[in-house]
């Protein structure tokens, strides 16, 4: 009967704290999702890796990305990705090719320029895992979550989160496939005048380039 009761009591605890837990990790992004939402552009630099340990492969890139609303501009690798809100360009330099899509392509898509900071907020189950000092002496957040929809391609992603300035410092999403892929912030400016022709794409100014619509 005792061992009855101890094992309700240790289930009982464990619950309770993970409903703790839970709690603390959505208050944690909720404060920096709503920060997020303030800024009325961001100007990122960002550090791009791709990791499969099985077979021995890592891949490092740099990017930049311009976020306004729901229009954004990344710039990584050999391409450059452009988004108005309704078409997205992507201009593929090793193949001198421009591919044109509607952006009806990114909605079963979780992960996007223009979510990054806010996708635990439709889809996710979340839990704070610590917190920690960086080697930089920065004291950050770090928060897993799982996708509801296990159909994704990827089955965990870990957040770190800056605990004093509340923004994002790091984002690693591991895929079933074996490969993860790790963005890290390097630098963060906010409410810079962008105008609003950084979001498009003139197809002429590529006249080299074979323009290929996949728009239905």
């Amino acid at each position: 009967m005792k061992k009855i009761f101890f094992a309700i009591f240790v289930l009982s605890t464990i619950s309770y704290a993970q409903e703790v837990v839970d709690v603390k990790a959505k208050k944690i992004l909720d404060e920096m999702s709503a920060k997020t939402k303030t800024y009325k552009t961001t100007n990122t630099e960002f550090a791009y890796t791709l990791e499969n340990k099985a077979k021995k492969i890592t891949e490092t890139n740099s990017g930049k990305l311009l976020v306004k609303g729901h229009k954004y501009k990344l710039e990584v690798a050999n391409q450059i990705i452009i988004c108005d809100s309704k078409v997205i360009w992507t201009i593929l330099k090793d193949a001198s090719e421009i591919q044109v899509n509607n952006t009806s392509v990114q909605k079963d898509e979780n992960i996007t320029p223009t979510t990054i900071f806010t996708i635990y907020e439709k889809g996710f189950k979340y839990l704070y895992v610590k917190e920690e000092k960086q080697k930089n002496g920065v004291m950050v957040h770090i928060i897993k979550m799982f996708p509801i929809d296990t159909k994704k391609n990827y089955h965990t992603v870990f957040l770190t989160i800056d605990k004093v300035k509340k923004q994002l410092v790091s984002i690693k999403v591991l895929g079933k496939d074996g490969n993860d892929v790790t963005y890290i912030i390097k630098k963060l400016v906010v409410d810079l005048d962008i105008q609003d022709a950084t979001f498009t794409c003139n197809t002429k100014s590529y006249p080299k380039y074979e323009v290929i619509d996949l728009r239905e």
